[in-house]
C-alpha cells in the first residue's frame, strides 16, 4: 500500500548484466543482487515512479497495485496482468521465474519493492512477501513442508454463540500450551476489524495505530519475560501532521544532532563505557537523548546514520520505535540519514525508510528515483508568519500516546504540500537549507577499498538541487544551508593542511591534534578519520555552491571537531551511542545547532554526558552570506581532477534522468525532496 507523500511505482524492469553495475535511467535499483550465490549473471529489479517513455512522448502508466512470481517460461496470469520480460533466475540452473503486475484502479498502489536472503527473512510492517524463492535452483535445499496446528480453545461467545478460534503458538510456559486467541466481529461491522498483526522483539514501543495483545495469565504468577509482542491494528490510524519547521520569534531555529546511537534489538550491551558509571546500554543511550532534548529543546532533531546497530537488531522496525520514542514523546519533529551499520539487520534501507515514515513527526523522505542511496532529500526552514498568532510551543505538550485520541489529527500530506509550494513561490521564505545524503556503506569496487561514498549522481543532484534553490533568490539573500551525511568525506582528513585525501584509521591519539595547534579546528581528533579512499567531488560541489557553509557527519565516534577546510566547516557530531565503541576516558556526546538571525549566523557546541551536561566546544561557524572563490576547483585544491573518466558515464546517465522528468521542480522542496 502506499504511504502519503510517497509515489506509485508505474514501471518495473527487469535488468541482466556480468557485473554488478546494472542500471536504468530514470529507475530506481533494488540494491540486492537476485541471484546471489548463485554464480549467474547479476540480476535485478528496477522500478520508477516516472511516466515511461513510449514513442515519442512520455505517458505516465497506471500505478502498480498487485505483483506475482510464476516458474516456467509458458507461466500465464489472468487477462488484467502484464508479463514483466526477463528472466528473474536468468544465468541459474533452475526454473524460469516469470512476474508479472497488475493495475488495478480498486487496490492499493505498491509504492516499494525490496528483496530479502534467506528463510526467515521477515519484510517490515506495511510489506507483503511473495510466497517464492527468487533463489530456486542455486543447490540450497528447499522447504518441504510446513504444519501450523490450530485448535479451538475458547468456549462459544455469550451474546452471539460464535465460537472462540485460537492458534498454538507451539510455546510452553509452565507446562501449558500458549495460543493466540480471537474472536470474529459481526458481519457489516468494519470499524474494529483486525486488519494486521505483527510481532515484535525487545519489548519496545508499540507502532502508532497498533494495539498491544495482552497476555491472560493467573494474577498470582509472574508475566512470562518474552523479550516478544504481539501488535494488532484495527484500521489504519492517520500520522500527525508534522509542522512547518519555522523560526522562531527572535530568529532562532535549534537542531539537535544524535550521531551513532547503535540501537538493538533488547537492552543491549555497553562497550568502553566510563568505569564510574553503571551502564545498562540502550538505557543509558535513551536517558543521553531524553537529558539533551530536556536541556536544548530543539525544533528538529537529526539522526545521522548507524541509527541501528544491525548485527545486534534482529528487529529493526521495533528498534527505530525505541530509538524514536524520546523525541517523538514530546512532538518533536525529526529525520534520519542512513549508516553502514544499519542495513545489518534484519531490514533493508527502503523497509527502513517506509518504517521511519510510520512513525509520528518523521520528516524523512526517501528521495528522488533514479539517484544512488535512500535519503537524499531537502528540508527547508520558513519565515514565521507575524500576521498569525504563534503556535503553542510543541515541547510543552503532555507525553504522546500512540492510542489516544486527542492526537489523532486528518492527515494530508499533497494538502500541506500544495500549501507550502504556494507559500514559497510567493513569498520565498524559505531562510534555511538543511540537505541529507545518503553516504552508503561498504565499497565493493575492489580499485578503492574501504567504507561507501557519495555517488556522482549525487553530487549532480545536489548541484541541480542547490541552482534550483539558490537561483530564486537575489545573490545577496541566498539562505545560508547545512548539508548532513553519515561517512565523512575525504576532506575531513586534511587536519594538517595537507592534501592527503584520508587517514583511514592511524590513530594520533587523544591529545594528538590539540598538540599541532591547528587553528582552524575546533574539537578533538582521537580517531584516524574514517573516510572512503575515493574522492566523489562531493566537497567541490559544496564549494561550488551558493549555500552551504557546513556539513556534519558522524561515523568516527571519537572525533567531534569542526574543521575550517576552505570556508566550509566540515563537522563530527560526536559519538552518542553506549552500544558501540568509544573509549573509557571520554564522554559520550551529541552536538548542537543554533541557527540565528533567521538564517544569517550559525553556532553549534556539544553536550557531554556528564553529571552537568557540560557544554564545550561553542563555536560561531559563520555569518553574513557565502563569500565565492571565481578560480577553477583544480587551481584551489593544487591537484587534478582524477575521478574525471570514471564520472562521465554516471553523469550522462544522470542527465538522461533529467530529461526524462526527474529535474529538480522547486515545488518539491517543500515536501522534503525530489520527485
Amino acid at each position: 500500500m502506499a504511504t502519503a507523500g510517497i509515489s506509485p511505482i508505474t514501471d518495473i524492469k527487469i535488468t541482466v548484466c556480468p557485473e554488478d553495475n546494472c542500471s536504468v535511467p530514470g529507475y530506481r535499483k533494488v540494491a540486492q543482487d537476485l541471484n546471489k550465490y548463485s554464480r549467474g549473471n547479476f540480476v535485478h529489479l528496477h522500478f520508477t515512479n516516472l511516466p515511461t517513455p513510449q514513442g515519442s512522448s512520455n505517458v505516465r502508466l497506471n500505478p502498480i497495485t498487485n505483483i506475482a512470481v510464476l516458474q516456467g517460461p509458458d507461466a500465464e496470469m489472468g487477462p488484467d496482468w502484464e508479463r514483466i520480460e526477463g528472466n528473474l533466475n536468468d544465468g541459474n540452473r533452475g526454473p524460469v521465474l516469470t512476474m508479472f503486475v497488475q493495475r488495478d484502479p480498486d487496490d492499493s498502489p505498491i509504492d516499494s519493492v525490496v528483496v530479502k536472503y534467506g528463510y526467515d527473512s521477515h519484510a517490515a510492517i506495511g510489506y507483503d512477501r511473495l510466497p517464492l524463492d527468487l533463489n530456486v535452483g542455486t543447490g540450497e535445499r528447499p522447504i518441504a513442508s510446513l504444519n501450523l496446528s490450530l485448535r479451538s480453545q475458547q468456549p462459544d461467545d455469550e451474546d452471539d454463540g460464535a465460537p472462540g478460534e485460537s492458534i498454538d503458538t507451539g510455546i510452553r510456559f509452565k507446562d501449558s500450551n500458549v495460543y493466540v486467541n480471537y474472536r470474529r466481529g459481526r458481519l457489516g461491522n468494519r470499524k474494529d476489524v483486525l486488519d494486521n498483526l505483527a510481532v515484535e522483539l525487545g519489548n519496545n514501543p508499540v507502532p502508532y495505530g497498533w494495539n498491544l495483545a495482552s497476555f491472560d495469565h493467573d494474577p498470582e504468577e509472574d508475566v512470562p519475560d518474552w523479550n516478544a509482542q504481539i501488535v494488532y491494528r484495527t484500521g489504519e490510524k492517520a500520522l500527525p501532521k508534522v509542522p512547518t519547521l519555522k523560526f522562531k520569534d527572535d530568529g532562532s531555529f535549534k537542531i539537535v544532532q544524535f550521531a551513532d546511537i547503535h540501537m538493538a534489538t533488547g537492552p543491549h550491551s555497553c562497550y568502553n563505557a566510563p568505569s564510574s558509571m553503571t551502564c545498562t546500554g540502550d538505557i543509558n543511550t535513551s536517558e543521553m537523548m531524553e537529558r539533551v532534548l530536556e536541556a536544548e529543546r530543539p525544533d528538529l532533531v537529526v539522526f545521522t546514520g548507524d541509527n541501528v546497530n544491525g548485527m545486534t537488531s534482529n528487529d529493526a522496525y521495533s528498534t527505530i520505535l525505541k530509538y524514536s520514542k524520546p523525541v517523538v514523546e514530546r512532538g518533536i519533529p525529526w529525520t534520519i540519514i542512513f549508516g553502514n551499520h544499519d542495513e545489518e539487520g534484519d531490514l533493508s534501507r527502503e523497509e527502513m525508510m517506509r518504517s521511519v515514515q510510520d512513525v509520528p513527526f518523521s520528516m524523512a523522505e526517501r528521495g528522488p528515483a533514479g539517484i544512488s542511496g535512500t535519503g537524499n532529500f531537502v528540508l527547508q526552514i520558513h519565515r514565521r508568519d507575524r500576521r498569525q498568532p504563534p503556535p503553542r510551543h510543541r515541547h510543552r505538550h503532555p507525553s504522546f500516546d500512540a492510542q489516544s485520541e486527542d492526537h489523532e489529527h486528518e492527515c494530508d500530506h499533497e494538502e500541506e504540500l500544495d500549501e507550502g509550494i504556494e507559500a514559497f513561490n510567493k513569498e520565498r521564505d524559505g531562510r534555511f537549507t538543511l540537505y541529507f545524503l545518503d553516504s552508503g556503506a561498504y565499497s565493493f569496487n575492489l580499485a578503492y577499498p574501504g567504507y561507501d561514498w557519495i555517488k556522482e549522481d549525487q553530487v549532480e543532484w545536489f548541484r541541480q538541487t542547490s541552482q534550483a534553490i539558490t537561483s530564486r533568490y537575489p545573490k545577496d539573500k541566498v539562505p545560508n544551508a547545512l548539508a548532513f551525511f553519515h561517512i565523512p568525506i575525504p576532506e575531513y582528513a586534511l587536519v594538517d593542511g595537507d592534501n592527503d585525501d584520508n587517514d583511514n584509521g592511524d590513530d594520533d591519539g587523544e591529545d594528538g591534534l590539540k598538540k599541532k595547534e591547528n587553528g582552524k579546528m575546533v574539537g578533538d581528533k582521537v580517531e584516524g578519520v574514517s573516510s572512503p579512499s575515493y574522492n566523489s567531488g562531493m566537497f567541490d560541489a559544496i564549494f561550488e555552491s551558493k549555500d552551504v557553509r557546513a556539513t556534519t557527519a558522524g561515523h568516527d565516534h571519537l572525533n567531534d571537531y569542526c574543521l575550517d577546510h576552505r570556508g566550509i566547516e566540515l563537522c563530527f557530531g560526536g559519538g552518542l551511542g553506549y552500544g558501540s565503541y568509544g573509549r573509557g576516558s571520554i564522554y559520550r556526546r551529541s552536538r548542537v545547532f543554533e541557527i540565528l538571525k533567521n538564517g544569517d549566523r550559525v553556532d553549534t557546541w556539544k553536550r557531554l554526558d556528564d553529571d552537568d551536561l557540560t557544554i564545550i566546544g561553542q563555536q560561531t561557524l559563520f555569518e553574513g552570506p557565502k563569500v565565492h572563490d571565481s578560480s577553477s576547483p583544480s587551481e584551489r585544491h593544487g591537484r587534478p581532477n582524477n575521478q574525471k573518466g570514471q564520472r562521465q558515464r554516471q553523469i550522462d546517465d544522470l542527465l538522461e534522468r533529467l530529461r526524462q522528468g526527474t529535474q529538480f521542480v522547486m515545488g518539491d522542496v517543500g515536501g522534503g525532496g525530489v520527485m
